[in-house]
């Protein structure tokens, strides 16, 4: 009887001891992961998403042109500032109308597709026969490569994987 008290309590205090001791010993610092910020996290991605908003808001007929025009206004200072405190890509000046940055950007882009000539052999099923193609007509895979990092703007190598300047993954 005295052996089934013993190891009665030497249960019970066991089972205290691992009830209580998260409460009893210090916190150990929990190791964080650096992980890059997501581009809809940032400063820039809030406020360009912010400027997609109210142009859906305005299509949908949600705000007065008033209230768009303000909007916009402030929304396109907020972005400006966020990528002019954000280091140049190319050289290019971060400085001007919006829309000005856009096309240019845009314009860059398709320069860079044209210079490169038309995309026609896939990956996987070999020459195509659709010269202006953007994708694949048997397997649906894109037949243009990624050239630029959609985070950083940075030009990527032709099967690249990551990014070399923001280590992004680039899609597929």
């Amino acid at each position: 009887m005295a052996l089934e008290i013993v190891g009665a309590l030497a249960l019970g205090a066991l089972v205290l001891w691992l009830v209580f001791q998260p409460v009893f010993t210090p916190a150990k610092p929990e190791l964080s992961l650096l992980e890059p910020e997501a581009a809809e996290e940032s400063r820039r991605g809030v406020a360009l998403l912010a400027l997609k908003e109210i142009e859906f808001d305005r299509a949908t007929g949600k705000l007065s042109p008033a209230d768009y025009e303000m909007l916009k206004a402030r929304y396109s200072e907020e972005a400006l500032a966020a990528l002019a405190a954000e280091p140049e890509p190319a050289g290019q000046a971060l400085t001007g109308d919006p829309e000005e940055l856009i096309a240019t950007r845009l314009q860059s882009l398709r320069s860079a597709r044209s210079a490169g000539g038309p995309a026609s052999a896939c990956l996987r099923c070999g020459p195509r026969p659709e010269t202006d193609a953007l994708f694949c007509s048997s397997c649906g895979l894109s037949l243009a490569p990624a050239t630029f990092c959609s985070q950083c703007g940075a030009t990527l190598p032709e099967h690249s994987h990551f990014c070399a300047a923001c280590g992004r993954k680039v899609a597929a």
